[in-house]
C-alpha cells in the first residue's frame, strides 16, 4: 500500500511539474493577433496620400477654369483605382491584416465617392476642405496602423 501511495506521489509531483513547465512556455510565447509591419503598404499609401493631395490642390487652382471638369482629370481616378486595387490585393494577402483591408476599402470607397461628385461638377475650395480631412484622417488611420505594427516587431 506504501508503494502505491508512493508511485501516486512521484505522479502527481510529474503532472505538476508538467503543468507549470506547459505555464511557463505558453505565457512565454506572445500571441499576435495582427499582421506584421509591411513597408510596401506603408510606401504605398504614402505615395497614394501624395498623389491624392497633389489632384486636391490642384483642383483647387483650377477651381473655375474648364480645366477642372472630370473629363479633363479622369487619369487620376484611373489611376488612383489601380493603386489603390494593389494595395488592397497585398493587404489581403498577408495573414492577419483585417484591419488594413477594412481601412483600404473605407479608402476605395471615399475615392470613389470623389469620383461621383467630380462628374457632377467641378469641385470647390470650400467643398475640397472637408474632403480633405477625410482623406487625411483615412489615410493617417493606415499609417498609423502601419507604424504600430513595425513598434511590435
Amino acid at each position: 500500500m506504501k508503494d502505491i501511495y508512493q508511485i501516486h506521489k512521484i505522479h502527481m509531483l510529474t503532472v505538476s511539474i508538467t503543468l507549470l513547465a506547459a505555464t511557463l512556455i505558453i505565457s512565454g510565447c506572445a500571441v499576435k493577433l495582427i499582421s506584421n509591419y509591411d513597408e510596401t503598404t506603408d510606401k504605398a499609401i504614402t505615395a497614394l496620400h501624395k498623389k491624392t493631395e497633389m489632384h486636391l490642390v490642384g483642383l483647387e487652382v483650377i477651381e473655375d477654369l474648364p480645366e477642372c471638369k472630370y473629363e479633363n482629370q479622369k487619369k487620376f481616378y484611373e489611376e488612383v483605382k489601380v493603386d489603390v486595387s494593389a494595395i488592397a490585393v497585398r493587404a489581403a494577402a498577408i495573414s492577419k491584416n483585417e484591419i488594413t483591408v477594412d481601412q483600404t476599402t473605407l479608402l476605395s470607397k471615399s475615392l470613389e465617392s470623389l469620383e461621383s461628385l467630380h462628374k457632377i461638377a467641378c469641385l470647390s475650395k470650400n467643398q475640397i476642405a472637408p474632403l480633405r480631412t477625410q482623406f487625411n484622417t483615412i489615410f493617417t488611420a493606415i499609417l498609423k496602423l502601419e507604424i504600430a505594427k513595425r513598434r511590435d516587431e
